[in-house]
């Protein structure tokens, strides 16, 4: 009864209808129409500004005409409230998984979370951590100590006027923290299952790539420089778009990936590429294997599901043919953004391809952890990615991290959130150069891969934008666009 009253009371103050796409020439394209009272004093919070966020600006749900508002008055609670939905649905299998004790917790944790979208919801101030009893926290004290550097400045932080960044980061810390509280549902990942219905979801344009890769690595001597750079270049492209399957731009709800070939897709989404560094980054590894013996490549993930397949793909690419000798794919510690990637995510995929009755997708899995055995392949766990900075105060307040990343030839980020920790949620100019905007973190050469899913970005000109939003006011925000975008050492 406690569950159905919870229940109730969230579906009576909000809802939310999401339309998807299917025109042929995006995969993953997403719609979504907002519906409902999203409570009064989520829509009459004082001190907002009914404008777009200048130039040189933090992102900010103060900006009512910015994605940030639009973030934190709509898609988050919808993504807060789901997961409740879900829990609720499914408590009796939560309870015989997780023991009977978990009965009780299970209530705690549905009342926690619907106070922090409350607490979301009416712009309270945002509270400091707990870290009682909890394992893996060392990052609270980093949070907490955030929080009250900004409470010191006199600019208590409250979900709106903080930094986006900083807000939609702490809103999932928060749910990390909820779970980690407890003693029976530490474990659980409140995404775990819509990240698994993605990867089923996806099986079709998956066991295309897969048989492409095959061929891949059954190549003979008369495979040449020419026919290697394409392929490189069209899985890059590949990789780049499936960052479009991001379960947090849906809040949590399905998103199918398009049945069709995606060597198709690359030719129908050229026009959409808005940056293109892809060969640059080529060149750059091809004469870091004249001159160095060990080429490490360093791979900042972002989506489980179908964008991390393509992640093994291009993985599997550059280890086959010795471009490089080793790679470094960088995990979430805790459920992140929905369907960002956890180490038991990579895992459990590998394990799905090694066992699956599509010999291509096996021998695809097979080899994944053929490479994983032989250490050229590693899983890197850090907290950082959960901790509240962006990246150029990894030097700072994770040195170790840093260097560690200096020893590659190429870091590949991917994905909204992590361009977005790129540039720390300033809305630059457009024609920034990367390089510019990353600030004080330049490790090493970089490219972001990224489909355009917030509204900030560089490296393109005025020009282009204004034409981009004379075609559609909200081009930065629908991931129907992306960017190959690099900044290198010697550029």
């Amino acid at each position: 009864m406690a569950l159905f009253i919870v229940m109730t009371r969230l579906f009576l103050t909000s809802y939310l209808v999401i339309l998807f796409s299917h025109t042929g020439d995006t995969a993953c394209n997403i719609k979504i129409k907002y519906f409902g009272n999203m409570s009064s004093s989520a829509l009459d919070i004082m001190g907002l500004q009914d404008a777009s966020p200048p130039f040189g600006s933090h992102l900010s749900g103060l900006y009512k005409r910015s994605f940030a508002y639009v973030t934190l008055k709509d898609r988050v609670p919808v993504t807060v409230t789901r997961i409740i939905d879900r829990m609720s649905r499914s408590k009796d299998e939560i309870i015989e998984k997780y023991g009977q004790d978990s009965a009780e917790e299970l209530k705690q944790v549905i009342g926690d979370l619907s106070e922090l979208k409350s607490e979301l919801m009416t712009n309270k101030f945002l509270s400091r951590l707990n870290s009682t009893n909890t394992e893996n926290s060392n990052d609270i004290i980093k949070w907490n100590r955030e929080i009250e550097n900004q409470i010191d400045k006199g600019k208590p932080p409250t979900w709106y006027n903080a930094t986006w960044l900083f807000s939609e980061c702490y809103m999932y810390r928060r749910i990390a923290q909820i779970f980690q509280v407890t003693k029976t549902l530490t474990s659980y990942d409140p995404f775990e299952s819509l990240k698994y219905e993605s990867f089923h979801q996806s099986l079709a344009p998956m066991s295309s790539l897969a048989k492409f890769i095959n061929t891949l690595l059954n190549k003979t001597e008369t495979y040449s420089l020419d026919e290697q750079k394409t392929d490189f270049i069209n899985l890059l492209k590949m990789n780049l778009w499936g960052n479009q399957c991001d379960l947090s731009l849906s809040a949590g709800a399905s998103i199918p990936v398009e049945d069709q070939n995606p060597f198709d897709q690359i030719a129908e989404l050229e026009e959409n590429l808005l940056i293109n560094d892809s060969e640059s980054v080529w060149n750059l590894l091809n004469q870091a294997k004249e001159t160095r013996k060990n080429i490490t490549v360093d791979v900042i993930l972002d989506n489980a599901g179908y964008e991390l397949f393509t992640d093994l793909c291009l993985g599997i690419f550059l280890t086959s043919q010795n471009i490089v000798h080793k790679i470094r794919f960088y995990v979430k510690m805790f459920p992140w953004f929905v369907s960002d990637t956890m180490e038991k995510d990579f895992y459990w995929m590998i394990d799905q391809l090694k066992n699956s009755s599509n010999n291509n997708l096996k021998a695809m899995g097979e080899k994944c952890l053929e490479y994983l055995k032989s250490e050229r392949w590693s899983i890197e766990v850090e907290s950082f990615w959960t901790e509240p900075f962006d990246f150029s105060k990894m030097k700072t307040e994770t040195p170790k991290l840093y260097n560690k990343l200096s020893e590659a030839v190429l870091i590949i980020t991917k994905g909204d959130l992590n361009y977005r920790k790129l540039l720390g949620d300033i809305n630059w100019e457009y024609s920034t150069k990367l390089k510019t905007a990353l600030r004080e973190f330049q490790p090493t050469n970089l490219i972001a891969l990224r489909t355009v899913k917030a509204d900030l970005i560089v490296g393109i000109s005025s020009d282009k934008a204004a034409e981009l939003s004379h075609k559609d006011p909200n081009w930065m925000t629908t991931g129907q666009y992306g960017i190959i975008s690099a900044a290198l050492n010697d550029s």
